[in-house]
């Protein structure tokens, strides 16, 4: 069995194949290589390994290879496809707005995007801060440039590298701006971007059009290349609650969310939306929007995964389920915790593992290689050929 064709039979619902995992991102690059063999450390797996300039360039076969051999050694089955993608779900590739790096020194970066918003990472202590967003108003929307998203230099060898990880029986996954996340990532500041949905609705409808047909040209444009599923990165809540009034992501966002669907629908794909926080007053929304897949459902902002699985494992696959603070869990509570959501897996079907937050810098290559090993029995995945 490939990836792809366990994929899509966890799409259909056969509670018969294993359960898949696939963890969500890490602390960064050098915790990615810490927790890997070395003939699996790819250029460029982290987002802010980015060089001088915008690299549009494809992968390539070698680094595919690699690719592939480093989420069969960390336990991840979806094959994210793009500079820096892979390592962090969600993030990365032509369909999000590419960065280059200003600055390095040893324990810090300056990375600047194609917007022209700067993000500061600290390493020790971790530390990020974005800054520089080019909008404060609506006259900034009319001056505000974008690049082409559909320049085929943008996809230089996009759609070969994805006829590779095809032909290796992957299921390709490529990455799309949030169509609210991509607001205060890219073009205006968090907490004015957060005030504006109350006080300046021209102002936020004038942005998320502009993202929004950005978001919709790029997401065509990945799937004529041969994608199999468009992922997006949209946190809509936070810990307690949503981040906005549900009325507000119906007014703003759901209309844009379900035009995705539709589009990659009708192009034979599937839609995967990550969104932290308390999300549960929207999930209906979100059904009718028609998302395939939904992470991360952390029991830490309000999910019980097995109510969630019995209204929903009908409707979408869910992903997740795993609080953020697992990873700092005794031995023995993350055995159980592992083999009881594996259950609930079995017993719903369309449930994938997936943790919260991403890999910390504080697990050690014996303690991530020992949770694989436990994930991999209570899934059923031992013995099984191509899965991890």
């Amino acid at each position: 069995m490939t990836k792809y064709e366990w994929i899509k039979e966890i799409l259909a619902g056969n509670k018969d194949v294993p359960i898949a995992q696939h963890w969500m991102s890490f602390f960064n690059g050098a915790v990615a290589k810490k927790l890997s063999p070395p003939e699996c450390h790819y250029p460029s797996m982290w987002l802010y390994d980015a060089p001088e300039d915008y690299d549009v360039s494809s992968m390539g076969p070698a680094a595919l290879d690699q690719l592939i051999a480093f989420n069969a050694q960390t336990g991840r089955c979806f094959a994210c496809l793009g500079k820096g993608a892979n390592v962090s779900f969600g993030h990365g590739g032509p369909g999000e707005f590419f960065c280059r790096t200003l600055q390095r020194g040893e324990n810090e970066i300056i990375a600047e995007y194609e917007t022209g918003v700067r993000a500061k990472v600290q390493f020790h202590p971790h530390f990020y801060h974005v800054y520089d967003h080019p909008i404060k108003n609506l006259a900034d929307v009319d001056k505000l440039v974008l690049p082409d998203p559909t320049d085929p230099a943008r996809y230089a060898g996009f759609a070969q590298d994805v006829a590779y990880l095809k032909a290796q029986g992957e299921y390709v996954v490529a990455s799309l701006n949030g169509f609210f996340s991509g607001l205060h990532y890219f073009l205006m500041e968090y907490t004015e971007t957060l005030i504006s949905l109350l006080t300046d609705p021209p102002l936020i409808a004038a942005m998320v059009e502009r993202l929004g047909q950005w978001n919709l040209a790029a997401a065509r444009k990945m799937m004529e290349e041969g994608a199999h599923c468009i992922t997006l990165c949209d946190d809509l809540g936070s810990k307690n609650a949503m981040l906005m009034a549900p009325h507000l992501y119906r007014q703003f966002f759901k209309p844009w969310h379900k035009q995705l669907c539709e589009l990659v629908h009708e192009m034979g794909g599937d839609v995967h939306l990550h969104s932290h926080g308390a999300i549960g007053p929207i999930l209906d929304d979100l059904v009718e929007c028609g998302f395939d897949f939904i992470n991360p459902f952390d029991p830490e902002e309000k999910h019980e995964l097995e109510a969630v699985l019995q209204k929903y494992a009908t409707k979408f696959v869910i992903v997740g389920g795993f609080p953020t603070t697992f990873w700092d869990w005794p031995v023995e509570k993350q055995n159980v915790f592992m083999k009881q959501t594996a259950d609930l897996g079995r017993r719903y079907g369309r449930l994938i593992f997936m943790d919260s937050g991403g890999v910390p810098e504080t697990v050690s290559l014996e303690d991530f290689q020992r949770i694989n090993q436990v994930s991999r029995e209570v899934r059923g995945v031992n013995g099984v050929p191509g899965c991890v």
